[in-house]
């Protein structure tokens, strides 16, 4: 199970990783990152953009979308 700064580097790099309530993994087209159930972004590989949905959440799932954001620098 990866900690907060082993996910920020994994991030990074598009590595697939599992946290307590946060995993990212890699399909064929995209890199996905999810708090919970919830996807909350995705970076698609054919256009090399970022997708981070701006909802309103909870402390956790706020501070995940907040790594992501930090990582991707969106």
């Amino acid at each position: 199970m990866d900690n907060y700064k082993q996910v920020l580097e994994k991030l990074k790099e598009h590595i697939p990783f599992s946290g307590n309530t946060m995993r990212g993994y890699k399909t064929d087209t995209a890199y996905k990152v999810y708090s919970y159930n919830l996807c909350i972004a995705i970076w698609y590989f054919g256009d090399d953009t970022p997708s981070i949905d701006t909802g309103k959440f909870r402390t956790t799932t706020t501070r995940h979308q907040n790594l992501v954001r930090r990582a991707w620098a969106a």
